[in-house]
């Protein structure tokens, strides 16, 4: 009786239907910290347990995947299996560089045909960077040793009992725009060499 009572209390919402156009909401886009290479390497990291990584599966084509990566506006997709173990990465540079060019010319196909298994980067490759030394090093530091790997991106890697999570992303494009640099992401060697100038100021 007494739950029959308190179910009466409650009245329905009337519903809507949808107007023409309607989209999703998507988070709004966070200004980016600004830092000096002084500053605290954390506050140049995509912290995953704030925001949601992209993942896909590796039979992905690639012009699917570019359109993800459009789609979400990150230049970056991880590879993952079913149950989110990680196979590997794949970058914009991956899909729209090199990459396809040369896996054609060797396998023959075409484009479309060709899945991000293909060109990604696979995780023994992946440079990684653990997730204590980072919350002890500099913005500076984290520079430092992506130039001496001549990667874009680093995976922070954190480790609690016997299990290992990737907890971060590091990005040389995010870290010059946090450092003030305007740079075109595809142009790699451009933004080493900003990324260079910065320290140098900085010393």
């Amino acid at each position: 009786m007494e739950d029959q009572t308190m179910h009466n209390n409650y009245s329905a919402l009337p519903y809507k239907s949808f107007a023409p156009g309607t989209t999703l909401r998507r988070p709004t886009q966070q200004k980016e910290i600004l830092v000096t290479p002084n500053d605290p390497a954390r506050l140049v990291m995509t912290d995953f347990e704030q925001t949601v990584p992209i993942t896909e599966l590796p039979t992905l084509p690639l012009p699917e995947a570019n359109d993800r990566m459009i789609a979400y506006g990150v230049r970056l997709l991880f590879v993952t299996k079913n149950d989110d173990t990680i196979l590997g990465l794949v970058t914009a540079n991956d899909i729209l560089g090199e990459r396809p060019i040369q896996y054609i010319q060797k396998f023959g196909g075409s484009f479309n045909e060709i899945t991000v298994n293909d060109v990604m980067t696979k995780r023994s490759e992946i440079e990684a960077i653990s997730f204590n030394d980072l919350c002890n090093a500099s913005v500076g530091q984290i520079i430092e040793t992506m130039k001496m790997f001549n990667r874009q991106h680093a995976l922070v890697i954190e480790e609690i009992d016997d299990n290992a999570f990737v907890r971060g992303l590091l990005s040389t494009t995010r870290i010059s725009q946090q450092l003030g640099i305007n740079i075109e992401p595809s142009n790699r060697a451009r933004t080493f060499q900003e990324l260079e100038s910065a320290l140098m100021s900085a010393a």
